[in-house]
C-alpha cells in the first residue's frame, strides 16, 4: 500500500446502487447487505443470487432486501456484526452456497484493507461513540487510504444516497465480509 494513494474498487463498481437507500430506520444492516451481495452478484458470482430475487445488473433492490431482511432483521431491529454476519451464513446456507460471513466485533481496519486487497467490499460498522457523524450504521467500505501523517480513510456506499463518501476508519466498529 503506498500511502496518500486510493487501493481498492473503484466508486464506478457501486454507482448503479446509489439509490438503495435506507428508508427505514433502524435496516441499514439489511441495506448495506443487499449492496454487499448484489456486488458480489453483479462482479464476482451471479449464482450467489437467484435470478428470482434479483437479476445480474439490476437496479432494483426491493425483492434482495425484502429477502435478506428475512435472514438478517426479521423484527426490524437494529443489529450487531454477529447477528449480520449470521444472517449472511443462513441466506447462503438456504440455497446451498459454500459462502460463511466473517464478522470483527470490534475496529477492523486489518479486516478492511485484506479484504480490499482481494477485490472485494466490506461491509462495516460505524459507531457514534468513536465519532461517526452518521451515528451507528451499517455502510459498504471498497476503498482504502493511509496517509503519510498515519491517517486511515475508507470509500464508501453508504446507503443515504452517496456511493463515494469518504469516512475516517477510525469510526469501524465490526467488519463483515466473505473470506472465500
Amino acid at each position: 500500500m503506498e500511502k496518500n494513494q486510493w487501493t481498492g474498487l473503484t466508486a464506478d463498481k457501486f454507482k448503479p446502487y446509489k439509490n438503495w437507500i435506507t428508508s427505514k430506520s433502524g435496516l441499514c444492516g439489511t441495506n448495506a447487505a443487499s449492496v454487499f451481495i448484489a456486488f458480489y452478484q453483479d462482479n464476482l458470482d451471479e449464482t450467489i443470487v437467484p435470478s428470482f430475487i434479483r437479476e445480474k445488473n439490476s437496479k432494483n433492490n426491493t425483492h434482495l432486501v425484502h429477502f435478506l431482511r428475512l435472514f438478517i432483521q426479521k423484527r426490524g431491529w437494529p443489529t450487531i456484526a454477529f447477528q449480520l454476519a449470521h444472517g449472511l451464513s443462513s441466506y447462503f446456507s438456504y440455497f446451498d452456497l459454500s459462502y460463511r460471513a466473517r464478522a470483527t466485533m470490534i475496529g477492523g481496519w486489518q479486516r478492511v484493507t485484506k479484504r480490499i486487497d482481494q477485490g472485494k467490499p466490506v461491509i462495516i460498522g460505524l459507531n457514534k461513540y468513536l465519532g461517526s457523524s452518521y451515528g451507528n450504521h451499517w455502510v459498504v467500505a471498497y476503498a482504502y487510504r493511509k496517509t503519510d501523517k498515519g491517517q486511515r480513510f475508507v470509500k464508501i456506499h453508504d446507503n443515504w444516497g452517496n456511493y463515494q463518501k469518504i469516512i475516517p476508519a477510525k469510526w469501524i466498529n465490526g467488519t463483515i465480509s466473505l473470506p472465500y
